[in-house]
């Protein structure tokens, strides 16, 4: 990925932004795997410099999020996490115990017949997923 953002020629957000978002995302998921902290950083700036929207930077930001758990900063991890779903419209500074929670869950699932919930529509909003990704990143 690395070479293909090599490519690039200048103004490149600008002319090809799609394959540049791509290009940086990709990279910076490689760079995380890798234990590469300065090159996600760096790449991560980028998409955060130039990315058009909110959702565009979704991916990196967790990303980034992720890299901060890995290097012991787990309650900046948890912090950063919080913000973006907070973004999204997720507030879980909420307290509600765990117990309050699994009732819901289970009244809310009682009214539906276990083929009702296996043939649930698989969520499809972009969003909706990456916020998926954050709920499950603070849980573990």
């Amino acid at each position: 990925f690395n070479h293909g953002i090599s490519f690039l020629q200048e103004g490149y957000w600008q002319e090809h932004y799609d394959l540049s978002l791509e290009l940086f995302d990709l990279a910076a998921r490689c760079a995380l795997t890798n234990g590469d902290i300065v090159s996600l950083k760096l790449l991560s700036e980028q998409v955060i410099a130039y990315g058009r929207s909110y959702e565009d930077k979704l991916n990196i930001l967790y990303l980034v999020t992720c890299s901060l758990a890995f290097s012991s900063k787990l309650p900046e991890s948890i912090e950063k996490g919080l913000d973006i779903l907070a973004n999204l419209g997720i507030d879980l500074q909420e307290s509600r115990s765990t117990e309050v929670c699994v009732q819901e869950t289970t009244t809310l699932l009682s009214t539906r017949t276990d083929d009702e919930i296996l043939n649930t529509r698989q969520m499809t909003d972009p969003t909706m997923i990456i916020a998926m990704k954050f709920l499950t990143k603070l849980e573990s």
